[in-house]
């Protein structure tokens, strides 16, 4: 069958079954997710991809901005797995955010982060899970977790 695609703002279709995927993280640079959807696309999952193009600055445009966050928060509830991809720096504020909220609703939530991402150790001393240090890692754990829940 292969894999459905829901973008940042899409509506959520509630008649679609098949589990929900949600990639989070890392934004900048060149897109990771692509490998995912490479990886996956002969499978009858739905990928929820939250990158956006622009993001809304919350002091110059609130509404916005709440309607952004609302959207993945939204996401994240009906994901059955969240995977994270954490650029090197101190970028991925907001998905450090996401991160704490996808593990609060208990979801299965599986990390990677560049080399050079800062705050790792914290990251993984709190969430007391192991992170992957490249893609095709985090690619490779995401394929064996959806395999021992299929």
């Amino acid at each position: 069958m292969g894999y459905t695609l829901i973008r940042a703002d899409e509506l959520f279709n509630e008649e679609i079954s098949s589990p929900k995927i949600y990639l989070g993280g890392n934004c900048r640079g060149r897109d990771w997710r692509l490998e995912f959807f490479q990886r996956f696309e002969d499978k009858d999952v739905v990928f929820i991809n939250p990158r956006r193009d622009t993001f809304a600055d919350p002091d110059l445009d609130p509404v916005s901005h709440a309607k952004q966050v609302a959207w993945d928060k939204t996401a994240i509830d009906h994901a059955k797995w969240v995977v994270f991809w954490l650029g090197e720096g101190l970028s991925n504020q907001a998905a450090r955010v996401e991160i704490g909220y996808a593990i609060g609703k208990g979801k299965t939530v599986l990390i990677g982060a560049e080399d050079g991402f800062l705050g790792l150790e914290h990251l993984t001393a709190f969430s007391g899970m192991v992170l992957s240090s490249s893609l095709d890692g985090l690619i490779n754990r995401f394929a064996s977790v959806m395999q021992a829940e299929e």
